[in-house]
């Protein structure tokens, strides 16, 4: 009992300072980030590239409303990516102004699939400056380019707009969205910094220069993998800035699938071995902020993994010691102030008021996040460029003719007519 009640409270001093550094970086990037400055005329080129599959019922409407947005209309273009789609989803694209890429030769697996094809055959154009990816019933503010634009101007590379999850306001599935898009594993997700410091990733309203596709790419590892991503932005002293003047509004009734315990334990472990020390020194040598915070918060355990500890340790403290025993009544105070931190990102996040009421199911969401996560299956991995250049026998044909060349068929002259 004395070794167990010693071993938590060195736990629960290490998770108040944890806390603690969360919540001093958070704020004082809120309060240095709160000034706004006037827009830059617009100047750059976008690319709204949006992912679909059967939505023959929604992409019309999507497109049509970002085509209204505020920005020169000659000056962005709609790319929509068809996966796997048997319906009328492409004609319907086209008939509403949007420009249609096909996967070609290739198979795209999913949507980041989709996203990363089309950013490599866009990255061979000169027309476009910037790549916005959204989903198929996203919605973004009316000043999403010009915001974009401006930060462009400023010398970003990467600009994640505010995320804001929508839908009907009194229903119990926009409420449990809105709670579990809180809930993101960075500690920095959702605020708006000043400090040149890296915020999270939400994939969706993420805007991405040419420049940043042409010199560092976006494989190896894919946007899908946000913190991998992240960190190898950072290597190079590339930071994700994060704006609260553009939002998207997602409108998705599904959940997005999770990646596998095992998988984003190794991954993570992965990348604190290889890049954590080397982050805090180049960021020592450099004096960059970033760096160094990028490095040290590797090390760290996720939000939703500190505050699904606090609750076992909490468990167990009443279980060994009681409700009313000082370890308890910490990890109570602990609780409430994670709590408060979801509270802050919903109230940043603009979610419906029912978000708010559903607080009180936050363990029984986080355990049934932790078990769907547990039972997810890891990603496969994306087929290799010379697996799919090697294509010379036809599918379709008899014995006799398959492998042979297509014969080609000449147009025969219409035959004169006996006068």
């Amino acid at each position: 009992m004395t070794y167990l009640s010693l071993l938590e409270s060195v736990v629960l001093a290490g998770s108040v300072v944890l806390v603690a550094y969360g919540f001093l970086l958070s704020f004082i990037g809120r309060i240095r980030g709160s000034g706004k400055v006037p827009l830059i005329f617009p100047r750059h080129v976008f690319a709204l590239v949006v992912p679909v599959r059967n939505d023959e019922g929604t992409i019309g409407r999507t497109v049509e409303h970002l085509r209204r947005n505020k920005y020169p209309r000659s000056m962005f273009d709609v790319i929509v990516a068809p996966v796997n789609c048997t319906d009328q989803t492409p004609t319907i694209a086209r008939r509403k102004g949007a420009v249609v890429y096909g996967p070609g030769k290739q198979r795209w697996a999913d949507a980041d699939d989709a996203v990363h094809g089309v950013l490599e055959r866009l990255s061979a154009k000169d027309r476009y400056d910037a790549y916005v990816i959204l989903d198929v019933r996203s919605r973004i503010s009316a000043n999403f380019l010009a915001v974009m634009s401006d930060k462009l101007s400023r010398g970003a590379l990467a600009v994640q707009s505010g995320y804001s999850v929508t839908g009907r306001k009194w229903t119990w599935n926009t409420a449990s969205r809105a709670l579990l898009s809180a809930l993101k594993p960075c500690w920095l997700t959702n605020w708006p910094l000043n400090l040149r410091l890296a915020g999270g990733i939400h994939r969706t309203g993420l805007c991405v220069s040419r420049r940043l596709v042409e010199k560092h790419g976006v494989n190896r590892p894919r946007l899908d993998n946000a913190l991998g991503f992240q960190t190898r932005l950072l290597r190079h002293d590339v930071v994700i800035q994060y704006t609260d003047q553009a939002w998207v509004y997602d409108r998705t009734r599904a959940l997005k699938p999770e990646r596998s315990t095992f998988d984003r334990l190794r991954s993570r472990w992965k990348l604190a071995r290889t890049d954590g020390v080397p982050l805090i020194m180049d960021g020592l040598k450099w004096r960059s902020a970033a760096q160094v915070i990028g490095g040290f918060n590797l090390f760290m355990p996720s939000f939703n993994t500190t505050l699904l500890s606090a609750l076992l340790f909490f468990g167990l403290a009443v279980y060994l010691n009681g409700v009313a025993s000082a370890i308890a009544l910490g990890w109570i105070a602990l609780i409430a102030s994670l709590a408060i931190f979801v509270v802050f990102r919903l109230w940043f996040m603009r979610a419906p008021v029912l978000a708010y009421a559903a607080l009180p199911s936050l363990p029984l969401i986080l355990f049934w996040q932790a078990v769907r996560s547990c039972f997810a299956s890891s990603p496969k991995p994306p087929p290799a460029k010379a697996e799919t250049r090697d294509k010379v026998q036809p599918e379709s044909g008899s014995g006799r003719t398959q492998g042979r060349k297509p014969r080609r068929r000449y147009s025969r002259r219409p035959r004169r007519q006996p006068s």
